[in-house]
């Protein structure tokens, strides 16, 4: 940037802390790059543009929370992943066709847009429907709703309840081929022409390629008689998940059962106490998803927390109410069986097993400080999960 004219001061999110979930991770970054760069804006005599980057969606999510807080003209720096590149294009922060760099010189200089007159109801639908169209999962959904919460959008949580099961995503051969600028022209009309910041977004998309595909689908599953619901990503031609419960308070119990041999085709993992209170901040179940796999298991996961990216298998996440707040997986006990119709949504099961039954008690990880804050006042999943 400073050999095409601008000045550059170089921040980072710093030591992640404290220790919890993607949710309380982003909130900490948001937190701390702001109170950073209002102290280097305050120093230089305000800030012109910020350039944004970082490998990890929960941390992109974060500074794009800064940028709307600042209302400082902003650019995102293309990841190389492609849902969070996907959605992030299509909500009008990444340019398509030239340099980071040299948009947001180009934008320091005339002032804009600002990422308050980018990020609204229609570039929020078209992050949706870019994000999942190229694999985006469960997650996706949590920040982009943060997103939509910081930037005053009301009715997105609907939104993706609406939209989310209309949105197939692409093959993964054909993502590679045709690239995040394929896949938001084969959107076509279902995308909104936004602004962007290098002018509206159809203007720089390239011809409609090959229609791609569908590989997965993100299905929203209810059950009818609590109104809990989850989230799960299904791979075309599955349409179920049964199996009798192993239920567990934490993932570290659920990891130490599997490697004790204690599971076996047939079951269904039940993992609560990971979710934005529970987790705290949402944890994203990695251990369990890679001592599953070297166990040669392929068994159904329902969590209130986030299955690990590329995860084999089904994995039903975000599950609400979770745990720690009273949902159904604090009811639910050793040997229950359960159906999941993943065709029509539900779950399927005798809720009258349920009525006498107390909700298991789930134990506090938070300490004081920072967590023990977020935990008091935690989102449910599908509404940020961010401070209420």
């Amino acid at each position: 940037m400073e050999e095409a004219g601008g000045r550059a001061y170089l921040r980072g999110p710093g030591k992640r802390f404290p220790v919890g979930g993607v949710a309380l991770g982003r909130e900490w970054t948001a937190d701390r790059v702001h109170a950073d760069l209002g102290f280097v804006s305050d120093a230089v005599g305000g800030l012109d543009v910020l350039t944004l980057s970082a490998s990890e969606m929960e941390d992109l999510a974060a500074l794009l929370i800064v940028a709307l807080r600042l209302d400082v003209p902003a650019v995102l720096v293309p990841t190389g992943g492609s849902p969070s590149d996907a959605a992030f294009c299509a909500m009008g922060l990444v340019p398509l066709a030239r340099d980071p760099a040299g948009v947001a010189l180009s934008m320091a200089g005339d002032g804009g847009p600002r990422p308050r007159e980018l990020v609204d109801t229609f570039s929020l639908a078209n992050a949706l429907r870019a994000g999942l169209a190229a694999g985006g999962g469960p997650e996706l959904l949590v920040h982009l709703a943060a997103l939509a919460r910081e930037a005053g959008v009301t009715g997105f949580s609907q939104m993706i309840r609406v939209l989310a099961s209309e949105i197939p995503g692409a093959d993964p051969e054909w993502l590679r081929e045709h690239g995040v600028p394929g896949l938001l022209s084969s959107l076509g009309d279902t995308l909104h022409d936004v602004p962007t910041v290098e002018g509206n977004l159809k203007e720089n998309l390239p011809f409609v390629p090959p229609a791609p595909g569908e590989h997965s689908r993100l299905v929203f599953i209810r059950a009818r008689a609590s109104g809990a619901e989850a989230v799960c990503r299904v791979r075309k031609g599955v349409t179920e998940a049964a199996g009798k419960c192993r239920v567990f308070s934490s993932e570290k119990e659920a990891v130490a059962s599997v490697r004790r041999g204690e599971v076996g085709e047939g079951t269904l993992l039940a993992v609560g106490g990971c979710g934005p209170r529970g987790g705290p901040g949402l944890l994203r179940l990695n251990a369990l998803g890679r001592t599953l796999e070297e166990a040669a298991l392929e068994v159904p996961v329902m969590t209130d927390g986030l299955a690990p990216e590329g995860a084999a298998g089904t994995w039903i996440s975000l599950f609400t109410p979770e745990a720690a707040a009273g949902g159904v997986l604090s009811l639910l006990q050793n040997g229950d069986s359960l159906r999941i119709d993943l065709a029509e949504g539900r779950i399927r099961t005798r809720a009258r097993e349920f009525e006498s039954r107390e909700p298991a008690v789930f134990p506090t990880r938070t300490g004081t400080g920072y967590a023990a804050r977020y935990v008091r006042s935690a989102l449910p999943a599908l509404e940020g999960a961010g401070f209420g």
